[in-house]
This record gives C-alpha cells, structure tokens and sequence, in this order.
C-alpha cells in the first residue's frame, strides 16, 4: 500500500517530501496528499528545520497518553 510505503521511509527519520518521493517512488503531489492526510488523523507532524518542512512521525504526548481510550 503506498501509505505504508510513506510511513516506512519517514520511519527512518525526518524527511521532506521530496526525500520521502524518492525514496518510495511515488510523485511529490501524491507523497504531500498522504502527508496532509495523515497529519489530519494525527499520525505525523510537519517540522521546519533550515528552512525546509521535514516531515516526521508525530510523537504521543503525556496528554494524549492519559486520555486514550484503550477499550
């Protein structure tokens, strides 16, 4: 699945979107719709390092550690 594929290269560490493109194959516009879709679900943030957007898997906060619901 190409969302796996996205979230295996930013499992290696931060990467810009063009990184992740290249590294998974896929185009830059395909790579950013998964981005800002997986940031709306929580599973990865944007960061800005030296002027470029890094993206990166988003870390659990204490917060949202409490409150999850673990059913």
């Amino acid at each position: 699945m190409k969302g796996d594929r996205i979230m295996d290269a930013i499992k290696e560490g931060p990467k810009t979107a063009e990184e992740i493109s290249k590294a998974t194959g896929l185009g830059v516009a395909e790579v950013r719709r998964y981005l800002l879709r997986f940031a709306e679900q929580g599973k990865v943030e944007s960061v800005e390092k030296e002027g470029k957007i890094l993206w990166r898997i988003k870390e659990e906060s204490e917060e949202e550690r409490k409150f999850r619901y673990t059913g």
